[in-house]
């Protein structure tokens, strides 16, 4: 997620292609009126992150335990 300078410059931002989610994030950004995507992407890319907190939190309590 955090990789959006690379992506953007050496495998460009081919939609459904080579884009991730900063780079849709960012085009839609340039887009007049696009906003309720841009804040449903934002959503999204929060959910995906929390979602990796949570899980690598509950593997490294299984792991101590172990």
């Amino acid at each position: 997620m955090g990789e959006f300078g690379a992506t953007i410059t050496f495998a460009a931002n081919i939609p459904f292609e080579t884009q991730t989610l900063p780079s849709a994030i960012f085009a839609l950004l340039q887009v007049p009126g696009r906003e309720a995507s841009v804040a449903f992407l934002v959503g999204l890319s929060l959910v995906l992150s929390f979602g990796a907190l949570l899980v690598s939190e509950w593997l490294a309590q299984r792991v101590r335990r172990a």
